[in-house]
C-alpha cells in the first residue's frame, strides 16, 4: 500500500503538467513564499519600504525567480522537461512576430477599453443632471496624473506583463490539455480574478480588491481570447501594462466624484460590454492583419487540444 502511495506520488511529482489544478495550487503556494523571500531580502539589503522603487524590485524579482527558474525547471511547467526556448515557445512569449500588427494591436486595444471606461465619468455626471460643458471634457481625461515624473505609475503596472506570462502563458496552456479552449479561458480568467483577494493580506480596502476582482474576471477572457487569436503574449503583456498605467488618467473624474458603491455598479455593467468589443475589435484586426496567425478560430469549435 505504502509503495503505491508512494509511485503515485512520484507520478504527480514526474507529471505535474498533467495535473493542471496541482499544478496552480502549487504555483500559488511557491509564489507567496518566493515573494515573502524577496521581501525579506530586500528589507536585509535594506531597500527603503516606502521607496518609490520598491514596487518595482520586489514584485519583479518574484516574478522572474518564479516565471523563468522555478516553473520551467523546477516544477517543468506546462509542457514537461524541456528547453529554455522551447519553454518560452510554448508559453508564446518568444512569439513577436509580425511585431508592428501586434504592437498596434496592443495599444489600439488598451485605447479602446480606455475610451470605454472614461465613458462611466460621461454618464455619471449626467445622471446627476450636471453638463457636458468644455470645463468638463478638459478634466474628464487627465494623462498627468499618470504621466512620469509626477507619476509612477509605470512602475506600479510594471508587474503585470508577468501576470500575462502566468496566467495567459503557463497556466492557460497547463488547462487546455484538459478542457475545451473556452473552459481553460474561462477558468485562467477567473482564477486570475480571484487571484487579487490576496491584496486583501496587504491591507488594500476591500472595495477596491472586489473592483481589482470584477475587472481581472471580466477582463481575463478577452486576455486569453487575444494571446489565442494572435497567438501571442506580446499584445496582452502590451495592453494589461498600459491599461493599469493610464487607468487613473481616463478614470479620474469618476473615481474622484462617484461613490465605492457606484463605481462597482458601473464596473459590473461596463466590463462585459467593454470586453465583448474589445474581443470584437481583434477578431476583426486580426482577420485583416494577422492572416497567419488564426488559432482562436478553435475557440468557436470547443476543441480541447492547441498545437501552436
Amino acid at each position: 500500500m505504502l509503495s503505491e502511495k508512494l509511485k503515485s506520488q512520484d507520478q504527480i511529482k514526474n507529471h505535474l503538467y498533467e495535473h493542471p489544478w496541482v499544478s496552480l495550487l502549487l504555483t500559488w503556494i511557491i509564489s507567496i513564499l518566493v515573494l515573502l523571500l524577496v521581501i525579506v531580502l530586500a528589507n536585509r539589503l535594506g531597500v527603503p519600504g516606502q521607496a518609490s522603487y520598491r514596487p518595482l524590485i520586489t514584485p519583479t524579482l518574484a516574478h522572474i525567480i518564479l516565471l523563468f527558474l522555478i516553473v520551467p525547471f523546477v516544477l517543468q511547467l506546462p509542457n514537461g522537461k524541456t528547453t529554455f526556448r522551447q519553454y518560452l515557445d510554448d508559453i508564446r512569449l518568444s512569439h513577436f512576430q509580425p511585431f508592428l500588427p501586434l504592437l498596434i494591436l496592443g495599444i489600439s486595444s488598451s485605447l479602446i477599453l480606455l475610451l470605454l471606461l472614461s465613458a462611466n465619468s460621461f454618464i455619471y455626471r449626467l445622471s446627476l443632471g450636471l453638463p457636458i460643458n468644455s470645463y468638463f471634457f478638459r478634466h474628464v481625461i487627465n494623462l498627468k496624473v499618470d504621466l512620469p515624473p509626477q507619476s509612477l505609475s509605470w512602475i506600479i503596472a510594471f508587474p503585470s506583463i508577468f501576470e500575462e506570462i502566468s496566467w495567459r502563458g503557463v497556466s492557460l496552456v497547463l488547462f487546455m490539455k484538459k478542457y475545451s479552449i473556452r473552459n481553460a479561458i474561462l477558468i485562467t480568467a477567473f482564477g486570475f480574478g480571484f487571484f487579487h483577494f490576496l491584496n486583501l493580506l496587504g491591507g488594500t480596502p476591500p472595495n477596491f480588491v472586489l473592483r481589482q476582482v470584477i475587472f481581472g474576471s471580466a477582463l481575463g477572457f478577452f486576455y486569453g481570447y487575444m494571446v489565442l487569436k494572435a497567438d501571442s503574449l506580446f499584445p496582452a503583456m502590451l495592453f494589461h501594462f498600459l491599461v493599469n498605467m493610464f487607468i487613473g488618467s481616463f478614470t479620474h473624474y469618476f473615481q474622484f466624484y462617484a461613490s465605492a458603491k457606484t463605481q462597482i455598479f458601473y464596473t459590473l455593467i461596463n466590463l462585459p460590454v467593454a470586453a465583448l468589443i474589445l474581443i470584437g475589435w481583434v477578431r476583426y484586426f486580426s482577420q485583416r492583419w494577422l492572416p497567419n496567425t488564426q488559432p482562436g478560430n478553435l475557440l468557436l469549435n470547443g476543441e480541447k487540444n492547441y498545437e501552436s
